[in-house]
């Protein structure tokens, strides 16, 4: 690795990690036009875009920042889920290189494409096929209406029905929207629209996802200005769109070195009755437990205070059930702060639904999968502060994310919820609720911080 020119990354508040499954390269080298926000003005540091996005992505996942073009190699890649490109023109990326980075692709890894990385390798077929299409101008430069027209995807679920933002907004030659999961595109209504060349159709995409081998692309046409790159949407938009390339939920599955894992599909030992009087009520069978009837709510047998959390559960199917009868368990951080576990699929969200913080916060979105189907939280929890006489010198914090979205971002626990125990300086252990409905988990690890 030339280490000359890899700006590594040190993450803030809770480290994540440090495995190929949560870390991705940020190639920000220009062989054409140099963007303002990939400039690095000064020697040893950073350039804009790298900076906010390895702040906002803490603690997710780690970026390295490089722009050299020899750090895309087939030994390098080994350390990486996905590799992104802010790039322009055509990089001098030698050919062992470039073949190493198709065959990462095509083999599973992850690709991102930032705004200009449509402007890179126009004289390699096979990276326009693979991106999408090219870059052919940018008509508008200005502030423009954005709809989104795939609401499922994780990189557009925050985003509604449609948006307004101004940034330089590109238009692509070799595109086909067949080929691609479009995941947004310009108001065909908008007044500027006429500036385009596709004046008939009135069709310009903005973003899109699609497979390419066993691998995942995704691409969005935003990040210009300087301002996009403290904004929470555009930010959001990218980053789950990163960790969708990654596949961080099917790789998170398997718990890193540094984890305790609470579940492994095999015991309980990790495990005991609320009441801290008789052993775990779970069910064990295939790898899952399952609440049971009448088992009680279980606890770990260790405390803890800050962390990283990652567990998968299964709500049962229960059509005759309504509101807090369909699905119901959650689960309780330090025993103090619940999030809702529940089936709440195709509804509207509020306090008490799936990943809420009951009773305090409705999630940014519902991304509830059907019953029936595996879904993960991926929780990054900072304890509540006290000084030496017992009084509240901060709040808990939280980042939640369900199913691949950020549905809490960096929130603030003002209180405990619900039926949770109250707040207090020392450290508590997680607890997962029997609310009598066959509500199922696994692969469930923990990764202490600050202990």
């Amino acid at each position: 690795m030339h280490t000359r020119t890899l700006i590594l990354t040190t993450l803030s508040l809770l480290v994540a990690p440090i495995a190929a499954q949560t870390k991705v390269l940020f190639l920000t080298k220009s062989a054409g036009y140099t963007h303002g926000v990939v400039k690095r003005v000064q020697r040893g540091k950073m350039a804009w875009a790298e900076h906010n996005l390895r702040k906002f992505a803490a603690p997710q996942f780690q970026v390295d920042c490089t722009q050299d073009c020899n750090d895309i190699n087939a030994d390098n890649l080994k350390n990486y889920a996905a590799v992104i490109f802010y790039t322009t023109g055509e990089l001098k990326i030698p050919d062992a290189g470039m073949k190493a980075f198709f065959e990462f692709i095509e083999n599973g890894g992850g690709f991102v494409g930032i705004h200009c990385a449509t402007d890179t390798f126009y004289k390699n077929a096979k990276y326009g096929e693979m991106i999408g299409g090219y870059f052919r101008g940018h008509p508008w430069n200005q502030e423009v209406r954005i709809l989104v027209v795939d609401k499922t995807h994780p990189a557009t679920a925050l985003l509604g029905d449609a948006f307004n933002i101004a940034d330089e907004i590109y238009q692509f030659r070799n595109f086909d929207k067949d080929k691609v999961n479009v995941l947004l595109r310009l108001d065909p209504e908008m007044k500027d629209i006429g500036r385009g060349m596709h004046k008939k159709t009135k069709y310009y995409a903005n973003a899109w996802s699609r497979d390419y081998g066993k691998g995942r692309v995704f691409y969005t046409a935003l990040g210009h200005r300087n301002k996009l790159w403290v904004d929470r949407r555009f930010m959001k938009h990218l980053t789950s769109g990163i960790r969708w390339a990654m596949r961080s939920e099917r790789t998170l599955a398997k718990a890193p070195n540094d984890a305790i894992v609470l579940f492994d599909g095999k015991s309980l030992n990790h495990w005991q009755h609320a009441n801290g009087k008789k052993p775990a009520g779970f069910r064990v069978e295939n790898g899952v437990m399952t609440v049971a009837k009448s088992g009680g709510s279980i606890v770990t047998t260790r405390k803890f205070r800050d962390f990283q959390l990652h567990l998968e559960f299964r709500t049962p199917s229960m059509p005759d059930k309504k509101g807090q009868a369909r699905g119901n368990s959650g689960v309780y951080i330090q025993r103090r702060y619940e999030v809702q576990i529940l089936d709440s699929h195709g509804l509207d969200p509020s306090k008490s639904d799936c990943a809420a913080l009951y009773r305090q916060r409705k999630p940014d979105a519902n991304v509830c999968r059907k019953p029936g189907e595996w879904q993960a939280y991926d929780i990054w929890f900072t304890a509540a502060r006290f000084d030496k006489d017992g009084k509240k010198t901060s709040n808990a914090r939280i980042t939640l994310i369900h199913n691949d979205v950020m549905v809490h971002d960096n929130v603030e626990l003002t209180n405990k919820t619900g039926a949770g125990k109250k707040e207090g300086p020392t450290a508590g252990p997680i607890l997962l609720q029997d609310h009598g409905d066959p509500v199922s988990y696994r692969n469930v690890w923990i990764i202490p911080k600050g202990e």
